[in-house]
């Protein structure tokens, strides 16, 4: 895998607008030429280099261990006085390549055509941390104005549900609103899908297979089990979020048995669930078990384990008429000149550890289409980072500063 040398950190606009697409653009390049793959490089050579952009600035930043040698970052403008707090929360973690000779030019080269950035990370969500540190710098040439705080999290290990994000709330970075710099495409994700990965397990007893009579062949289970989840997506499909639709049930792997002329000992579904606000992911681990042993035929000895094949993420939301929604809109409107859209996020995000962990007014919000991630050649439209970046700073300034 090939990388860019990347060149000494910008960590000044040095004269530029810092929420303008030219410093905007020359950062998040930066950031896309220093892999932070999860799992491979991870995230700590980015940690690093991002606590450098805040190098001689009013901006308190630290590196916080939240895996072992994984490190996030957490950072805060401090305000003149007791007002509102703001926290923009994006992840330093991407996904790994998986087939370089499907890119059209280096992943980690910040190739920009025809108005895209491109590169693993451009999209998810490197350019939400490039709005970020745009913003921050922005609101530190207002330092005599400020009477709330900004406070700022780069996290480790998103992509994987790890606590990053967890990890800084509890180290004393939180606050009253955030914006989770995801990829919406500048619109407000008031609400968000939560991931229940699951594993179906089916248990049988092996044997060579001239005598599978005389075993149980845990493979027959995947008919009435598929069966038993097509039966449940039905039902899932019945019973709708007013901005998600309905949560989803989707079979995506099945794995098992070590030679074709043996019955195998166990077979496993995994299954890909997303769910709605209103749903848990005990209950739903309960309902699938129900749903399954109650499909298996009577008298058979195949044994069935439900369980959380990964970690998870819960989902969120906050009233679409929250203060914050609100802001938004108009900001939105205000900077673009096209009226604010509210919608729900489809993919899952550490905004559930705003909401649900730490009782934040949060969304997501951010420039990017999530339809151009964790994809060949991965991009980002650069206009869009400069109106990102614009309608946040127009929010936070109405939110902390004396006008």
């Amino acid at each position: 895998m090939s990388t860019t040398p990347h060149a000494e950190a910008p960590s000044r606009p040095n004269g530029r607008d810092p929420l303008s697409a030219e410093y905007l653009s020359a950062v998040l390049a930066d950031l896309v030429s220093i892999p932070s793959t999860n799992p491979g490089a991870f995230e700590s050579d980015v940690a690093r280099r991002v606590a450098e952009y805040f190098d001689g600035t009013p901006v308190e930043a630290e590196l916080v261990e939240s895996l072992p040698g994984r490190h996030s970052v957490g950072a805060i403008l401090r305000g003149r006085s007791d007002g509102p707090t703001l926290v923009l929360n994006g992840h330093l973690d991407t996904v790994p390549i998986d087939d370089e000779t499907e890119w059209t030019s280096d992943p980690f080269g910040a190739e920009v055509r025809d108005g895209y950035m491109y590169g693993r990370g451009a999209c998810d969500m490197k350019a939400g941390l490039a709005t970020q540190i745009g913003v921050a710098h922005y609101l530190a040439a207002q330092l005599d104005r400020l009477d709330g705080s900004l406070v700022l999290h780069f996290a480790a290990g998103e992509e994987r549900a790890e606590p990053g994000t967890l990890s800084l709330l509890e180290a004393g970075y939180t606050g009253d609103f955030g914006i989770v710099t995801e990829p919406t495409d500048l619109r407000i994700a008031a609400a968000t899908r939560g991931l229940l990965p699951l594993r179906i397990r089916l248990q049988g007893r092996s044997i060579h297979a001239s005598r599978s009579h005389l075993g149980v062949n845990p493979t027959w289970g995947l008919l009435w089990a598929l069966q038993a989840l097509e039966g449940y997506r039905n039902h899932l499909e019945q019973h709708r979020h007013h901005l998600l639709g309905s949560g989803s049930c989707t079979p995506t792997v099945v794995q098992g048995g070590v030679t074709p002329n043996a019955v195998s000992d166990s077979v496993e579904l995994f299954v890909d669930r997303r769910l709605v606000p209103g749903e848990t992911i005990e209950r739903e681990v309960q309902e699938v078990t129900e749903r399954i042993l109650a499909a298996r035929p009577a008298g058979s000895e195949v044994g069935v384990e439900v369980t959380v094949a990964y970690n998870r993420f819960e989902p969120a939301e906050i009233p679409v008429g929250s203060s914050l929604v609100q802001r938004l809109v108009d900001s939105v409107e205000r900077v673009t000149g096209t009226p604010g859209e509210v919608y729900g996020a489809p993919f899952s995000s550490d905004v559930r550890n705003l909401v649900n962990d730490a009782g934040i007014e949060a969304v997501n919000f951010g420039p990017g289409n999530v339809a151009e991630c964790h994809c060949a050649n991965e991009r980002v439209e650069v206009r869009q980072l400069e109106g990102a970046a614009r309608v946040i700073a127009d929010l936070a300034t109405g939110l902390l500063t004396s006008r």
